[in-house]
């Protein structure tokens, strides 16, 4: 209603200088030839027209943000009834410039999804082919270093294919329950090469647990948090996975390293598409920012809580919080 009266307020300022001139040219200009009873019939009458049509043009308003809402073809009529045929033949024009451009950016934005896909897919073999090479290869110091690059590419080809798939997940997610030990397990031999060449000691506790969620995609969060933990280790690596039920219907699983850890300012920006932050160490330019944005728009989707807790210098922890969902998906 304060809405109605801002937007209407030059309109109602204009109908009361009128009332105000209609009543001092009759009453003042005109007092010898105009009785004051009908003067005052005159300001009801004019009064009950005004109150009338505003209620009706009230009605009105509050009837456009729903009528916009919807296609302006099927509409028609009543956006010209409402805003005049000029706005709705505008409107319709917008909106089928609107769609048009949208079919065209779907068109692209598919075209390029499958061209990724694809790609990803074939530079596999190549890919495949050079670990092969590269195992016969007899200079130990340069098998090494061939194989960290080969390992951080398949690593990055993973990251981006299932990013690419992260925009249609809601297509690709099955839920069900699952071992946290079982996706834990397949984490850590995703990441298994990096883990043994920093000699990270491994500890896992009460990851027994069950929880209702996809596989696929939760080992896909682990390992980005693995990832990370390998990416800013410290001297004497460690990961610990602890998990435990809790109150109200959840469980939570606890991935802890003990590494560089992460500043107290910088953790709400953590999540956010692009952030590096300042553990960056010199010359170091592996991180892209995108790894924890990943993981944040996956965990919106599989329903899963993400909390991070850190102290720098010592250690990170993320906790996922898993809602107990079998009374949902076993009913």
């Amino acid at each position: 209603m304060r809405q109605y009266w801002k937007e209407r307020g030059k309109h109602i300022l204009v109908i009361v200088l009128l009332l105000c001139f209609v009543n001092l040219y009759l009453g003042i200009l005109c007092a010898s030839s105009v009785f004051s009873q009908d003067l005052i019939y005159l300001d009801l009458l004019l009064l009950a027209v005004v109150v009338l049509h505003m209620a009706w043009d009230y009605r009105r308003w509050k009837r456009i943000p729903t009528l916009l809402n919807v296609e302006v073809r099927s509409q028609k009529e009543r956006m010209e009834q409402l805003l005049g045929k000029q706005a709705a033949d505008v409107l319709e024009q917008i909106e089928t410039e609107y769609q048009q451009e949208n079919r065209f950016l779907k068109e692209e934005a598919d075209i390029m999804t499958d061209y990724i896909t694809r790609w990803s897919h074939e530079v596999k073999i190549p890919l495949s082919a050079l670990m092969l090479m590269n195992e016969r290869n007899q200079d130990q110091r340069l098998q090494k270093e061939m194989q960290d690059c080969m390992e951080r590419i398949q690593i990055l080809l993973n990251t981006m294919m299932m990013g690419n798939k992260l925009k249609n997940m809601e297509n690709d997610i099955k839920f069900e329950q699952v071992s946290l030990e079982a996706c834990v397990n397949q984490a850590l031999r995703n990441q298994s090469y990096f883990l043994i060449q920093e000699h990270f000691q491994i500890v896992k506790e009460g990851v027994e647990l069950f929880v209702y969620s996809d596989k696929k995609w939760l080992v896909y969060i682990l390992d980005q948090l693995i990832g990370n933990a390998v990416k800013y280790c410290d001297e004497m690596p460690k990961l610990e996975f602890t998990a435990e039920r809790i109150a109200d219907g959840f469980s939570v699983l606890k991935v802890q390293d003990h590494g560089i850890g992460i500043e107290p300012g910088e953790i709400p920006y953590l999540f956010e598409r692009g952030y590096i932050g300042s553990n960056m160490r010199a010359g170091d330019y592996r991180s892209t920012g995108m790894g924890l944005y990943f993981v944040r728009e996956t965990a919106k989707r599989l329903g899963i809580e993400i909390e991070v807790y850190s102290m720098p210098g010592a250690w990170t922890r993320f906790e996922l919080y898993f809602r107990d969902n079998a009374s949902y998906l076993n009913p």
